[in-house]
């Protein structure tokens, strides 16, 4: 004769095979993911030259993966903020990827881009003075459309001003032509070469306008510049002291108005 504790027994029972097989479903779950993350084969390739259009510079980094796992990986997120050394932000890249299937390779590429007009606008310190970049990387995704993963790094970069430690020398003043002659020099230490339209506008001490002149300056990566600019002045308004506005166009960058003291 059957008490009624044997239909609680039977319950109890199999409600605990439910639980052992929930959790060796789990663990098997758990294991399997964590075989599939070890398994991920992911390499960069070599990053391309920097390319120059409308104010941007864009460097290209090439990656693979291949995800030699048993589940796929969804959302990837691959993104990189420059910040300068203060912690301001300065640009920031992201690449998506939705799906990477099981046994399969996806191969792109992450460009990573700095407006130089933002910087000559709102960071116009880095135009002129060398400077360590720091870049903040994030990398995140869920396996198997459930488990999220992400890892971040950061590291530095050296950034090379395109005119560092520029200086406009003591002007000449020639009385009989009505000429004045102002020295300029700088060093090239960014990775692109200047190439553009250098103006100088020169005040006297009274704030003035006297005359302004223009000059070509084509100068390489890693190269240094030392020339004149003439400049046609009213030399009946001249005084001991004044100011110069200095603008500087060209397809990388344009800058302007850098008062200057002579």
């Amino acid at each position: 004769m059957r008490t009624e504790e044997e239909p609680m027994k039977q319950a109890l029972r199999a409600l605990g095979w439910a639980t052992k097989i929930i959790w060796i479903s789990v663990v098997v779950f758990a294991l399997t993911v964590a075989y599939s993350a070890m398994n991920i084969r992911a390499s960069p390739g070599k990053p391309q030259p920097p390319l120059f259009s409308n104010g941007l510079i864009t460097i290209s980094l090439p990656f693979f993966i291949n995800n030699t796992g048993f589940y796929d990986m969804s959302e990837l997120n691959m993104t990189t903020s420059i910040k300068d050394y203060d912690g301001t932000l300065i640009s920031t890249s992201t690449t998506l990827i939705p799906l990477i299937p099981p046994n399969s390779v996806v191969e792109k590429t992450h460009n990573v881009s700095v407006n130089l007009d933002y910087i000559t606008q709102n960071l116009t310190y880095l135009i002129f003075n060398d400077s360590d970049l720091t870049i903040d990387a994030l990398i995140a995704m869920t396996f198997a459309h459930a488990i999220p993963f992400q890892i971040s790094t950061n590291t530095t970069m050296r950034w090379g001003a395109p005119l560092y430690n520029f200086s406009m020398g003591e002007p000449f003043f020639d009385l009989t032509t009505q000429e004045m002659t102002v020295p300029l020099s700088f060093e090239n230490h960014s990775p692109f070469s200047i190439n553009g339209t250098m103006r100088l506008e020169i005040y006297n001490g009274n704030n003035e306008w006297l005359g302004s002149g223009t000059t070509q300056v084509i100068v390489p990566p890693n190269s240094a510049y030392k020339d004149e600019i003439e400049v046609s002045v009213d030399v009946s308004k001249l005084t001991e002291k004044g100011n110069a506005l200095l603008y500087f166009e060209s397809p990388a960058f344009r800058l302007g108005p850098i008062t200057l003291e002579w």
